[in-house]
C-alpha cells in the first residue's frame, strides 16, 4: 500500500468523525467501530513494513497519533504545556548528536526563510543575503564542533537539552476506565502534522458530570455554530 493510499483510507475513516481544532492541532473523538477500523489500517501498514524489512517503533507515525487504542477515555482537557527534551546519558547523546545537528540546521534555515518572506518584516534583498550568510557561517562552525566532538567524544561532556527553547505545545489530559474499573489518568503532547485520535466514550448521566466533563460530552454530541453556540435537536 502506498503512503497516498493510506492517507486516503484514513481520511475516509475520519470524514464523519467529530473533530476539535485547537492551536493548529486536530483531535478526532472516535467510537469503538472507528478505532477498530483505524487499528486494522495500522496493522496493514505494520505488516507491509515488516514484510519489506522496514523496522520502526511506530509504523503509523507518518499517518496519525493513536492516543489510546485499548481503553476509551471518558473525560479529557486540552491545554498548552511546555515540552522539553533532555538527554544526559553519554552513549545516547553520542548516537543522537548527528541527527540533532541536522534537525537544528534544517529548522534554522526554514525559520529564516519564513522571516525573510513575511511582508511586515520589510527585509531588503541585501539584508536577506547578509542574514543567510551569517546563518551559514553559524552552521559551518557548529558542524566543525560537532565533528570534533564525535571524533574525540571521551574528551567532552555533552548534554542535549531544549531547556532554553521554552516552547509550548498543545497537550491532552484524559482519563480512561480500565477493565477492572480502575481509573487511569494520562497526558500526552499532540502533533500538528497528523490527526490525533482519541478513543472516546462517555455514557455517564449528565447529573454526574462536572462542568468540563459536560462540555466534553456536548462537544462530542452537539453541532457548533457561530463560534460559541452548540446545538442538538431533541
Amino acid at each position: 500500500m502506498s503512503p497516498q493510499t493510506i492517507h486516503i483510507q484514513l481520511a475516509d475513516i475520519l470524514k464523519n468523525v467529530k473533530t476539535i481544532n485547537y492551536n493548529e492541532i486536530s483531535l478526532y473523538l472516535v467510537n469503538q467501530n472507528t478505532i477498530n477500523s483505524i487499528l486494522e489500517l495500522e496493522l496493514s501498514v505494520r505488516a507491509d513494513n515488516i514484510e519489506n524489512g522496514i523496522e520502526k517503533k511506530n509504523h503509523f507515525y507518518d499517518y496519525a497519533k493513536i492516543i489510546n487504542p485499548q481503553f476509551p477515555a471518558f473525560k479529557y482537557t486540552l491545554s498548552m504545556k511546555h515540552k522539553k527534551k533532555e538527554i544526559f546519558d553519554p552513549e545516547k547523546v553520542r548516537k543522537a548528536l548527528p541527527a540533532e545537528f541536522e534537525i537544528w540546521k534544517n529548522k534554522s534555515r526554514v525559520i529564516l526563510e519564513r522571516q525573510i518572506k513575511e511582508e511586515d518584516t520589510s527585509i531588503s534583498d541585501e539584508h536577506a543575503k547578509l542574514l543567510r550568510a551569517n546563518l551559514e557561517k553559524e552552521i559551518d562552525e557548529a558542524q566543525l564542533k560537532i565533528d570534533e566532538v564525535l571524533l574525540n567524544f571521551h574528551s567532552y561532556n555533552v548534554v542535549i537539552s531544549t531547556f532554553e527553547d521554552y516552547t509550548y505545545y498543545p497537550a491532552l489530559y484524559f482519563v480512561m476506565e480500565l477493565n477492572d474499573g480502575k481509573l487511569k489518568p494520562s497526558d500526552t503532547h499532540l502533533r500538528k502534522d497528523v490527526p490525533n485520535i482519541l478513543f472516546y466514550h462517555d455514557d455517564r448521566p449528565y447529573s454526574q458530570l462536572r462542568a468540563n466533563d459536560r462540555m466534553s460530552r456536548i462537544i462530542n454530541d452537539f453541532d457548533r455554530f457561530a463560534g460559541s453556540v452548540y446545538i442538538k435537536e431533541k
